[in-house]
């Protein structure tokens, strides 16, 4: 069945500190109303919900997401898909080394790169249009869009539920987000996202 929209929220949350289930990263506080809008969202339409957790976060253990897909890194693990058809919520893990630079040098914050059941995911979902949103704008949240993009599917990109990346400036973040509107991902905000769905 496809999904007119799916949801890409990009390194918002990580492992609580009981490590029973998520928080909210501290740097993605100013966006929490937004964030809670969409998830909200998500739910009462049944629309898939994708997740990540930023690479010096705290990753969330399987059993800290219960009713949760967790799409493992390594592509000959596949009794995940199993859940394909009855889940809405789905962890996509991305790698890490522990160590900030490591992570930065590796391109650890690409889940398209090494997460090799992402693309797997994307087909299989069916979505008409993807919207992504989160946390780390120059790296995690492009590298979410452009990989979307690179597997044929739309993406819409809201440009005011973004946290900027570590080292980012205004000037890199305007650079990134016109990449990413050339490379076909359509830019808007929170509100004229929620007025096309209310039109629908």
């Amino acid at each position: 069945m496809a999904h007119r929209f799916g949801f890409f929220d990009t390194d918002c949350r990580e492992l609580d500190e009981r490590g029973s289930g998520l928080a909210y990263r501290p740097r993605v506080r100013p966006i929490v109303p937004q964030l809670e809008r969409l998830y909200a969202l998500a739910q009462a339409h049944n629309y898939p919900l994708l997740f990540t957790t930023c690479c010096s976060g705290r990753m969330p253990l399987p059993a800290a997401l219960p009713h949760t897909c967790w799409v493992p890194l390594n592509d000959t693990e596949t009794s995940w898909r199993k859940q394909l058809g009855s889940a809405r919520r789905f962890y996509l893990a991305k790698r890490t080394s522990g160590v900030p630079q490591t992570n930065f040098t590796c391109r650890y914050f690409d889940m398209f790169e090494h997460n090799a059941n992402a693309g797997h995911l994307l087909r299989e979902l069916a979505v008409q249009t993807w919207v992504v949103f989160g946390n780390g704008f120059d790296l995690c949240v492009g590298a979410a869009v452009r990989g979307i993009l690179r597997a044929g599917q739309a993406v819409i990109l809201l440009e005011d539920v973004r946290i900027s990346s570590a080292g980012a400036t205004a000037q890199s973040e305007q650079e990134t987000l016109r990449t990413l509107r050339n490379q076909g991902a359509q830019v808007m905000t929170l509100s004229s996202f929620l007025e096309q769905v209310a039109r629908a």
